[in-house]
């Protein structure tokens, strides 16, 4: 059926908490391989966005679909969330276990993967970060990027179809941004389905498929990164863009 050849469907999503209406009837696709970026001013409901689409805070109503599952309406939301994988602006790493165990722990606990097994696939995982090296040490021992490349091994070696990325890099010094980004753009070329959250402009003109560029709830308009950067629809789109590049800069052309 056509309506499933998307790997990922939000429809007309809500969500608010108290009176603050935080999405409004959002809704996009998403096809596999694509890399999407979502951009927007804070407290605009991008973040509230990711942890609806894997359940982790519950929309008031809409619908979210992982191919031809309906995942507001699932049951079983640990083999849902097998296949989504998410990477947290904090890192959410365990901080009692080394970056082997960290990236070891949801195959083993969820997918019930035997241990050699789950090392093997960490070991591998680790050496696609770039972080083989550092596979026993603790995350205390991390620095950041380190950190954040950890978690990014960690939803990896869940084999998802989709990973969220909730601003990845916003915690980190500014010389450790490169190596993050570095790791996701060489995912991107390599066709993992993405849903990044993020304030890097030259990464989003550079890497993504296609840009949404939400505010006060609500798609303004999404895009190509050309079409967005280059000639906008909305006044608003072009406003956002000029202040955060001033900001940010552009990054590679």
């Amino acid at each position: 059926m056509s309506e499933n050849k998307h790997i990922l469907r939000v429809e007309n999503l809500r969500k608010s908490f108290g009176d603050n209406v935080v999405l409004k009837d959002v809704s996009f696709t998403m096809d596999k391989g694509e890399t999407k970026v979502i951009i927007g001013p804070s407290g605009t409901g991008k973040s509230t966005l990711l942890t609806c689409i894997n359940q982790l805070v519950k929309p008031d109503s809409g619908t979210i679909y992982l191919k031809d599952i309906n995942v507001t309406k699932a049951e079983e939301m640990n083999k849902i969330r097998a296949r989504i994988g998410f990477v947290f602006q904090d890192f959410g790493l365990f901080s009692h276990l080394t970056a082997m165990r960290n990236v070891m722990i949801g195959p083993v606990k969820v997918q019930k993967m035997n241990k050699e097994d789950a090392k093997n696939l960490a070991y591998e995982e680790l050496k696609r970060v770039g972080l083989l090296e550092h596979a026993d040490k603790y995350p205390a021992q991390l620095s950041g990027g380190q950190k954040q490349r950890v978690g990014i091994a960690r939803a990896l070696a869940m084999q998802p179809e989709l990973i969220l990325f909730d601003e990845p890099t916003s915690a980190l010094d500014p010389e450790l941004i490169g190596e993050v980004l570095a790791v996701m753009k060489d995912l991107a070329d390599n066709k993992m389905t993405m849903l990044i959250v993020t304030h890097e402009m030259g990464f989003a003109r550079t890497v993504s498929d296609e840009i949404i560029f939400m505010e006060d709830g609500v798609i303004v308009e999404q895009g190509t990164p050309e079409k967005l950067f280059k000639n906008p629809e909305h006044k608003r789109t072009g406003e956002f863009l000029f202040k955060l590049t001033e900001l940010y800069g552009e990054g590679d052309e």
